[in-house]
C-alpha cells in the first residue's frame, strides 16, 4: 500500500515546524526609546510647558482677584 508517503510527509512537516521560532535568549535587548527632552524637539516641549504654567498662574491670579472682589461686593467678611 501507499500509506508511507502521507505518514512520511506528515513526519517531515512536524519536524520542520518544530525547528521554527528562534530562542529569545540569544537576541540583543532592545534600546529604550529616547526621552522627548533629549531629542531635537525638547526645547519645543519645554516651551509649551512654560507657556501652560504661566497661563495657569495668570488664570489662578485672576480667579483670586475675582473672588475677593465678589466677596467685597457682597459684603462678606474677608477670608483669613
Amino acid at each position: 500500500m501507499h500509506t508511507t508517503k502521507p505518514v512520511t510527509a506528515l513526519a517531515v512537516l512536524l519536524l520542520t515546524a518544530g525547528c521554527g521560532g528562534g530562542d529569545d535568549r540569544d537576541a540583543e535587548p532592545e534600546e529604550a526609546p529616547m526621552k522627548v527632552e533629549e531629542t531635537v524637539f525638547g526645547d519645543l516641549v519645554g516651551t509649551q510647558d512654560k507657556a501652560r504654567d504661566r497661563s495657569n498662574a495668570a488664570v489662578d491670579q485672576h480667579r483670586e482677584q475675582m473672588d475677593s472682589r465678589l466677596e467685597a461686593d457682597e459684603g462678606a467678611p474677608p477670608e483669613e
